[in-house]
């Protein structure tokens, strides 16, 4: 499954796109799994102190926010594009 990244989580991956091996419909929470264990330097800003998603960090599943899907449960379809946010400040 290919997931696009943006602003300074591209550094910490090494680009825009990085391809990751998770069965057909992983969910949010399986794939951001495969995404600390490749860089675990993600752990400390995709989760809050009490294991929660951090409320800055946004993914989207074929163009929608999980959030408004089915949170961390939510399964990713076979060719779906996923793109993960980090913080944005600024104006």
């Amino acid at each position: 499954m290919e997931v696009c990244f943006y602003a300074t989580l591209r550094t910490i991956a090494g680009g825009k796109r990085v391809e990751f091996d998770v069965p057909e419909g992983a969910t949010v929470r399986e794939l951001l799994a495969a995404a600390e264990h490749r860089f675990p330097a993600f752990t400390p800003l995709l989760w809050q102190p009490d294991g929660s998603l951090s409320d800055y960090i946004k993914v989207f599943v074929d163009g929608r926010e999980m959030r408004h899907l089915r949170g961390l449960e939510t399964p990713i379809p076979a060719g779906a594009p996923v793109d993960i946010f980090p913080p944005a400040a600024g104006g």
